[in-house]
């Protein structure tokens, strides 16, 4: 790796230390969150207490209704 490269990457790592690693969540990101809680409570599945299988099944519901609803708005 290169002296430049380093730096770079040293530079980016402290930037991210400053002001945190995880971007802020957009407004879709808030909406389709609401949106998943939702399906969860339809399914009457407690999210800390669902399986794999569960968790999956109410994700993919989850990601395509709210993303025909996006498309269809």
């Amino acid at each position: 790796m290169s002296e430049m490269n380093r730096d770079e990457l040293l530079k980016a790592e402290a930037v991210g230390a400053e002001q945190g690693w995880v971007s802020p969540l957009t407004q879709e990101d808030k909406e389709y969150f609401a949106y998943l809680r939702k399906v969860f409570k339809r399914y009457n599945i407690v999210p800390s207490k669902a399986t794999r299988l569960e968790y999956d099944f109410v994700t993919r519901v989850a990601e395509s209704e709210f993303y025909l609803q996006q498309a269809n708005a």
